[in-house]
């Protein structure tokens, strides 16, 4: 296999959207989706979390904006959301439409959101009429907590926007044990239990979770390599002895 290079390009500078071209955008999303259906996959996820285009719009402390997608009123904060929401559930349908969301993510230098509460609870509100198929959630406060106050704070937001989308699964992901993962959905915090970075070293989880096997801890220096190196090398429990 030959390995592929990667390397950093310098990337030109942002800027923010005109008003006038955030409806383009929406347009993409929704081209996005229908490329996805005809290459034959089952739906599409909209990223809508840590730092990504929706979070700018979404986030009260950084969204300066002063159209109708400013961030000084709860409304014209989730619009963005809503309109490209709506332009990929036209394409492929609600039911092959899932959301990301990551409150009170401050991965990539986002700003803390004393707002946070608010806005997402008004997305709720409004995506519980688009009946989508999931909403999935990244839980970043191990990484951004010391005392517990976020962990918190998000399992409550998380039964608040459940008990408002009534019939639509929630999915929790970030550093996910088969403990905490029994637990959150015994406790009807979430519906289901999503497991990333456990799942590139251990191509077997389902197996070592159900019998016990102990687990291979993934190795982070080997993320973005270019090659294989840390991705698709890892044996499953049976092929190495454990």
């Amino acid at each position: 296999m030959t390995p592929i290079l990667v390397r950093r390009v310098p990337a030109s500078t942002p800027r923010a959207l005109r008003t006038d071209e955030v409806g383009r955008v929406a347009s993409d999303f929704a081209a996005a989706a229908a490329n996805a259906d005809q290459a034959g996959f089952h739906g599409v996820e909209l990223h809508a979390a840590t730092q990504y285009l929706f979070e700018q719009f979404l986030n009260s402390q950084l969204n300066d904006r002063t159209d109708q997608y400013g961030g000084r009123t709860v409304a014209d904060r989730i619009r963005f959301t809503l309109e490209v929401t709506d332009a990929v559930v036209e394409q492929i349908g609600a039911s092959r439409v899932g959301i990301r969301f990551s409150p009170f993510s401050t991965v990539g230098n986002m700003p803390a959101d004393d707002r946070t509460e608010e806005t997402y609870q008004a997305l709720a509100d409004e995506l519980a009429d688009r009946e989508l198929a999931y909403v999935h959630v990244h839980d970043t406060s191990g990484s951004a907590d010391d005392d517990g106050s976020l962990w918190q704070r998000l399992h409550r937001l998380l039964r608040d926007m459940r008990a408002r989308m009534a019939g639509t699964p929630f999915v929790l992901a970030g550093g996910m044990t088969l403990e905490s993962a029994n637990e959150l959905v015994g406790s009807d915090v979430i519906d289901l239990a999503a497991f990333g970075q456990l799942y590139i070293s251990n191509p077997d989880l389902v197996e070592r979770l159900r019998t016990g096997t102990p687990l291979t801890p993934p190795d982070r220096t080997t993320y973005f390599g270019g090659d294989a190196t840390g991705y698709t090398d890892y044996p499953a429990a049976t092929a190495s002895g454990a």
